[in-house]
């Protein structure tokens, strides 16, 4: 492969990653409400909860705290499309929409605070955030085993795949499998502070879709991040081995994670009603991660610039093959 191929080869994977994060943050607005009975029954607080503790998992980033770390998110993407030394420079779609999306991102959860009873008021902000954590682990620490068994069932939901098939866990130990080497003091410290992971384990001869985290809202959305990450390899996997290597090591970086989830979550509302009815969700995903380089990028692009273009093309992915189930999915 030439340099200039491997670059589109980075950039696809960055895009391919960003609708991954895409996916899991949408989970984090709405799956609690897929099984919003069943909380009910667990606890009647949960529900109100989970929804203070999504707008707060979003509403960090342009908190102080998260501001020194990573820095200011509306400088952040002004950058990526000027400076040459940013991460996402390069990156057609993140450079040129990055900014416009976190921004919509944040205003939407902003108008959702207001009916969900989550301060903006800096120091009360804090307190709440001290509250809401304190109660989740009050209440979950006696019903771990219901909440695992329905983070599974919400993910199974979302991609219509077996609960049995996910492999979940709350725990403080939320570190598993080869976790590549930080190779930054950002990224030591987000290794740090880390409160759950979801990904792809081989087992035998299969994958499998593994999640490990602190409280059920995280470790959903690590169960619907490792499920899409299993989905969008086969966007990768006819790579040689050493291209493979290099794309991972380039795209899979843990400080691009919360640029990802910033404004994945509003990509992802807006892909959603533009795939076509009564096709499954996972084969879906699966036809556009396998897309070459250039039409991924100009299908996502259209998805944000002209949605009814996006529409057509979204209908016309894999309209003649056979839909695939979701077991034969896995099994690749």
């Amino acid at each position: 492969m030439t340099e200039a191929e491997v670059r589109h080869e980075i950039n696809k994977r960055l895009t391919l990653n960003w609708l991954i994060q895409g996916a899991a943050q949408h989970a984090g607005m709405t799956c609690h409400h897929l099984v919003r009975d069943e909380l009910d029954a667990v606890h009647p607080k949960l529900l109100r909860l989970y929804d203070q503790y999504a707008l707060i998992n979003l509403l960090q980033y342009w908190r102080l705290e998260a501001a020194i770390l990573l820095g200011w998110p509306p400088r952040f993407w002004r950058r990526a499309a000027s400076d040459p030394r940013h991460p996402f420079f390069g990156h057609p779609l993140l450079s040129r929409h990055g900014g416009t999306l976190a921004a919509a991102a944040k205003q939407r959860a902003v108008e959702r605070s207001k009916t969900k009873g989550l301060t903006r008021i800096p120091v009360l902000f804090a307190f709440q955030v001290a509250y809401v954590i304190g109660r989740l682990n009050t209440i979950e620490a006696k019903h771990s085993r219901e909440l695992i068994a329905l983070a599974k069932k919400a993910t199974a939901t979302v991609w219509g795949i077996a609960p049995d098939q996910l492999d979940a866990d709350l725990t403080a130990s939320v570190a598993f499998g080869n976790l590549r080497r930080p190779e930054t003091l950002r990224e030591r410290i987000l290794r740090g502070c880390a409160v759950g992971y979801g990904g792809v384990l081989r087992r035998d001869d299969s994958f499998e879709v593994v999640a490990r985290a602190t409280n059920w809202y995280v470790l959903n959305k690590e169960l619907v991040k490792g499920t899409a990450e299993l989905i969008c390899l086969h966007g990768i996997n006819k790579l040689r081995d050493d291209t493979y290597d290099l794309v991972l090591r380039s795209a899979d970086r843990i400080e691009f994670e919360p640029w990802m989830l910033q404004t994945g979550g509003e990509l992802w509302r807006r892909l959603l009603p533009l795939l076509p009815a009564g096709r499954p969700l996972a084969g879906m995903l699966m036809h556009v991660a396998r897309l070459p380089a250039g039409p991924l990028e100009r299908l996502m692009l259209a998805v944000i610039e002209e949605p009814e273009s996006a529409r057509g093309r979204l209908a016309g992915l894999g309209a003649s093959d056979a839909e695939p189930n979701a077991a034969a999915d896995r099994g690749h």
